[in-house]
């Protein structure tokens, strides 16, 4: 596990765990890489070159692997450990907004995303660690589904620990003025009075049932069919057309892939 230096106590958490299996890496920020993310991938990179084994299971910070769907992830990989062609492996997400049981479905949040990778030393985190790709000619992954099953929490958070958490994040990739700016347009209970979402009615990690239960905030949108762009989401407008374009013919326009799916 890479933790990079932090003025929290994210070391000392990591080390209480106590687990024989987890290998810590100490690692400095690098002010210079405050453009693009580059900083997320370097860090993700330099865990990734100290991994052992046939493949590698990149998990954030705010994510976490639902239990139940760890056979099916272990079974994938045993599958396709004999077939080089396949260099990663997809899993499927679910993303809270504003609440611990609302989750987003617009276009604008990825549904599935390359999270398990071959260890061959030609495969490497890129951007802001939104995804892989090869280290010669930058190409994308050819990958198979996993049936492993993220949960992504970050945006999940109590209204005033979202914000601290998004300003401390912009200020990875973005100017003191540029964050200082984005900060200032959200709506004044930080979260999005218009985000398309639905009821989750399923079951959380067990890790996660205990914060879960002790959340005491809600979340309750507009959900208009169609949102207007606006100064500080203005993509909004063309994926709820995107999603209706689909809802009428079937067929998904606009929506960007991490990846090659070889079905």
């Amino acid at each position: 596990m890479n933790v990079p230096h932090s003025t929290d106590d994210t070391l000392a958490a990591v080390r209480a765990i106590g687990d024989p299996k987890i290998r810590i890496i100490e690692s400095e920020w690098d002010e210079s890489m405050r453009t693009s993310g580059l900083a997320m991938s370097h860090h993700t990179n330099l865990a990734l070159r100290e991994c052992t084994g046939d493949w590698c299971v990149y998990i954030q910070g705010d994510e976490v692997l639902h239990e139940d769907s760890l056979p099916a992830l272990r079974a994938a990989m045993e599958r396709e450990l004999n077939q080089p062609a396949v260099q990663g492996l997809l899993v499927d997400y679910t993303h809270f907004y504003g609440s611990y049981w609302t989750y987003a479905y617009s276009f604008g949040w990825y549904q599935s995303e390359v999270r398990i990778v071959r260890r061959n030393g030609g495969i490497q985190s890129v951007g802001d660690a939104q995804g892989f790709r090869t280290v010669a000619g930058n190409e994308k992954l050819h990958v198979k589904k996993s049936g492993g099953k993220y949960f992504h929490y970050g945006h999940a958070l109590s209204p005033e620990q979202a914000r601290i958490k998004r300003e401390n994040f912009l200020k990875l990739s973005q100017s003191d003025t540029a964050v200082a700016q984005e900060i200032q347009n959200r709506p004044q209970d930080f979260y999005d009075e218009d985000q398309k979402v639905r009821r989750f009615n399923g079951t959380h990690p067990a890790v996660m049932r205990e914060i879960v239960a002790a959340a005491n905030w809600t979340y309750a949108p507009r959900s208009p069919l169609i949102r207007l762009p606006r100064r500080y989401r203005r993509n909004y407008f063309w994926e709820d057309v995107a999603m209706l374009f689909k809802r009428l013919t079937g067929i998904s326009v606009g929506v960007h892939k991490n990846y090659r799916l070889i079905k």
